[in-house]
């Protein structure tokens, strides 16, 4: 059976720089007589002499002299690869692909990217921010941050954070007391939901309320009916990231707080678990950190 080739190549270039096949043999851990065999498995191959052989040197044929060269060059190219890309499992760097949800990246992802930006300036970020679901082998994506629960795939998936949902509403908005008082009210209704007409709320006590609810304006952007709740056009059902700002800043109040409505996880995807570059694993980590539990 024929012996690996690049082996073959590695021992002929040392048996020239070192003058023997068993100094070769030494430096790549084998015996002078598999030293040997690779050596008349390559000529074999080729047919053709590399090195002419006596009991004290070698000597390098024309054929030889000219397939050295060669066996350098190769060698050379394979080492330099390596150590590209041992580096790159070290150190964060090259281009990251990801794709997010837009309403995520506009309303919370931007500052977490800039802090990742300034932690690994060798890191270049091409960001898809969009509400599709993005096919990361097929489109050539690293990862792709998601919302919401997941769909069956083969793809390995990391919990990040969990974002509760709140119901907000511009101050001044007539009373909210009880879950039943959303029913009539005009509503802001995000269409990307699964069930954007209905909402399951459950109460201090754990008893959990369904209620039908309904607006005039439907809208696939989070953001647009946020600027819609802070002119007073409604209230806004929404992840606590595009709300909480402005409840804080007295701009819009929240809606029966003492109700909790459902979380919302966010993952990142992967399509492989083995192999994770570094540049991958940093965002990744640096993502959980961000918004993940503060301990």
């Amino acid at each position: 059976m024929a012996l690996d080739r690049l082996t073959g190549m590695a021992v002929f270039r040392t048996a020239v720089e070192d003058g023997s096949l068993a100094a070769a043999g030494r430096r790549h851990g084998l015996s002078a007589e598999m030293a040997g065999r690779h050596l008349r498995d390559l000529e074999t191959r080729l047919g053709l002499r590399l090195l002419n052989r006596s009991t004290r040197q070698l000597s390098l044929t024309d054929a030889g002299r000219v397939y050295l060269a060669r066996c350098i060059a190769v060698l050379d190219e394979i080492a330099a690869a390596e150590a590209e890309v041992g580096a790159q499992q070290t150190e964060p760097r090259g281009l990251l692909r990801v794709a997010a949800p837009l309403a995520f990246g506009t309303g919370a992802l931007a500052p977490a990217v800039h802090a990742y930006m300034a932690r690994y300036p060798d890191v270049t970020l091409q960001m898809d921010l969009s509400e599709r679901g993005v096919d990361l082998l097929g489109e050539g994506f690293d990862l792709a941050l998601r919302l919401g629960t997941l769909p069956d795939s083969g793809l390995i998936a990391r919990r990040l954070a969990t974002f509760p949902l709140l119901i907000a509403a511009k101050p001044g908005h007539p009373p909210i007391r009880v879950p039943a008082d959303l029913s009539g009210q005009e509503m802001l209704i995000y269409s990307q939901t699964a069930t954007p007409d209905r909402l399951a709320l459950t109460g201090p006590d754990g008893k959990v309320e369904s209620i039908a609810v309904s607006g005039r304006v439907q809208a696939s952007d989070i953001g647009f009916l946020l600027e819609l709740a802070l002119l007073g056009q409604g209230l806004l059902v929404a992840p606590a990231f595009v709300v909480e700002r402005a409840i804080a800043e007295g701009r819009l109040v929240a809606v029966l707080p003492d109700w909790h409505l459902r979380d919302l996880p966010l993952h990142a995807l992967v399509p492989h678990r083995a192999l994770m570059a570094a540049t991958l694993r940093s965002f990744i980590d640096s993502m959980a950190a961000w918004f993940g539990p503060k301990t």
